[in-house]
């Protein structure tokens, strides 16, 4: 990964960190990095996705599903109390 002077290993902890949900701030306390560095890697790699992920065919029907979204329905009430 050209112009990053971070080692590589770190980028792709703080990549796989986003990527399962962990937020910027948090990412940033593990790994020992400001939430701005985390934001910047995301950038500088989102600006490479065209190299790592090659463009799907046109004669075919491409179907993206979700993982781990949540719908609200109502509002958020209190816990019972027994």
């Amino acid at each position: 990964m050209a112009k990053l002077k971070t080692p590589v290993a770190t980028i792709t902890l703080a990549m796989k960190a986003r990527s399962e949900g962990l937020g910027l701030r948090a990412t940033g306390r593990i790994l020992g990095v400001a939430a701005n560095s985390v934001v910047n890697w995301e950038k500088h790699l989102s600006a490479a996705i065209s190299n790592w992920s090659p463009p799907a065919p046109a004669e075919k029907e491409i179907t993206i599903e979700g993982d781990e979204v949540y719908t609200r329905i109502g509002e958020n009430l209190p816990p019972r109390r027994k």
